[in-house]
């Protein structure tokens, strides 16, 4: 049949369908009488573009509430049904991270992690990562400063049989030694690549001269160096001081019953002995003063630039006043630093602060890539914002109610699919908090009061511990970097001091 003929055909044929699948006959609509005028369409008058549409009414929406009990063993589970789709997201929380790494050998628990499915029950990598593709089951392990996570992601109904399999992979790991020279030997390869790059050996170098050997001075991937010190006995070794039921959580959301999960909890988990759990080293003093330590890029068109300075962990009492502070100073788009530097000056693309906080300890930083030739600028620019902030232009009564606001209405934000609420629940244990921590959050930021906010940007104003990070290209950013009147020291990408 011509395509022409099918063009034509078409309406008869829906109408045909119509009739076949309704039972009924056509309704058509009534024709106007005989003489009628047709009735004008309504008019609309022009757009108003004066001013931005109104918003709508404020949602009034709050975190779904948490279910927690724990194992005779002293594992903790919290559930968090989720039956919007048929899944579920569990994750193991050990408290111990990668502060808990053997003296030299930074990266210890990392590798460890990245090795118990290399291996286990007797079951190569092939075959574990067969068994979790024939459940539908994403795995995956991850190691922090403070924590080690453990997490399957699962079919609602392959649940028991994905932690039967997850089961197998953290409590009967092979450790086979070919795989832990190949796996170590890619880490030390990614960790040499990882060494070209201005942004990564900024934040090396920052944990390094801010915490030394101490409680945060190493990524939890290690160093080159520290990786290429440990052996398969220093694995197995750490293993059993990291898997141990102490402190640790089960964290379950997704479409699941709580009585099955109390069944599952006890099944896979119940029977976990106690051990003797590893113990993070110590919070070191201040490695180094104040001053600019420089990584040397050669070449490179762009400077990774950050101030930075010790801050409280996260249990600070001052964390919901320092996360209004610093939404306002650099914390979003309009914030203050990255107006200055991406909008007025042309120096970046983008200039961002933030908090760092860990379990016992944290950092706060102003950093950005600049280009090159204004790295010194960039950093004098960004100290006197932070001057500005808690002096003579304090954060005003308008930029306090932006940042309360996108803070209280992105937070819904953060609960929009399993895997985020999932995430957001893991902090809970890890630090510490209450069941209720964020049904409680929003309030906590609508009581922080601008006193609070004021004394927080007058701290940071005032403080004097403050280092400058820069890796970029000694040759163009040193004679420039003088003239902050700070004494300039080097650094290689791994944060080794190498000058006194």
């Amino acid at each position: 049949m011509r395509r022409s003929q099918t063009r034509a055909l078409l309406p008869a044929l829906l109408t045909l369908a119509a009739l076949v699948l309704t039972g009924c006959p056509e309704k058509r609509p009534d024709a106007p009488p005989p003489g009628a005028v047709p009735s004008a369409p309504p008019t609309l008058g022009p757009p108003d573009w004066s001013a931005p549409p109104a918003p709508g009414p404020t949602v009034q929406w709050a975190p779904p509430a948490v279910d927690t009990w724990k194992l005779p063993n002293g594992l903790t589970v919290w559930f968090l049904p989720q039956t919007q789709v048929p899944l579920a997201s569990i994750t193991l929380i050990l408290p111990r991270g990668g502060a808990t790494d053997p003296a030299g050998k930074a990266g210890t628990t990392a590798l460890m992690a990245d090795m118990l499915d290399e291996g286990a029950g007797g079951m190569n990598a092939i075959a574990l990562g067969e068994a979790f593709q024939r459940l539908g089951t994403d795995y995956e392990a991850s190691v922090g400063t403070d924590a080690t996570f453990v997490t399957v992601h699962a079919l609602a109904d392959q649940v028991d049989a994905s932690l039967a399999l997850m089961q197998t992979v953290v409590f009967k790991p092979d450790f086979p030694a070919t795989e832990l020279d190949r796996r170590k030997q890619q880490r030390l390869a990614s960790l040499l690549a990882s060494e070209a790059d201005p942004a990564t050996s900024r934040a090396v170098v920052t944990r390094r001269m801010l915490f030394g050997d101490g409680y945060g001075g190493f990524p939890a991937d290690g160093l080159r160096t520290t990786v290429q010190k440990i052996s398969l006995a220093d694995v197995k070794a750490h293993y059993p001081r990291v898997f141990t039921p102490e402190g640790a959580a089960l964290v379950v959301v997704g479409a699941l019953e709580k009585p099955a999960v109390e069944a599952l909890a006890t099944r896979y988990f119940g029977t976990w002995a106690p051990g003797t759990p590893a113990t993070p080293v110590a919070l070191a003093p201040q490695s180094a003063g104040p001053g600019v330590y420089l990584v040397d890029h050669p070449g490179a068109t762009q400077s990774a630039i950050a101030v930075v300075a010790r801050a409280p962990g996260a249990d600070s009492p001052d964390q919901f006043a320092g996360q209004l502070y610093n939404f306002a100073l650099g914390g979003a788009f309009m914030s203050r630093v990255n107006l200055k530097l991406r909008e007025e000056k042309g120096y970046t693309y983008g200039a961002r602060s933030a908090y760092n906080r860990w379990r016992s300890a944290g950092f706060f930083s102003v950093g950005a890539l600049v280009k090159a030739q204004f790295t010194r600028e960039s950093v004098s620019e960004i100290f006197n914002e932070l001057g500005a902030a808690g002096g003579a232009k304090p954060i005003s009564a308008q930029e306090l109610a932006e940042a309360r606001g996108s803070l209280l209405l992105s937070f819904p934000g953060r609960f929009e699919n399993m895997g985020a609420v999932a995430g957001q629940l893991t902090e809970l244990p890890l630090y510490g908090r209450a069941p209720d921590w964020y049904t409680q959050w929003p309030a906590r930021v609508q009581a922080v009061t601008p006193a609070e906010v004021a004394a927080l940007a007058a701290h940071h104003a005032a403080a004097k511990d403050y280092i400058v990070v820069v890796a970029g290209d000694r040759k163009t950013v040193e004679p420039a970097l003088a003239a902050l009147d700070l004494p300039i020291r080097i650094c290689d990408a791994q944060g080794t001091l190498l000058t006194p």
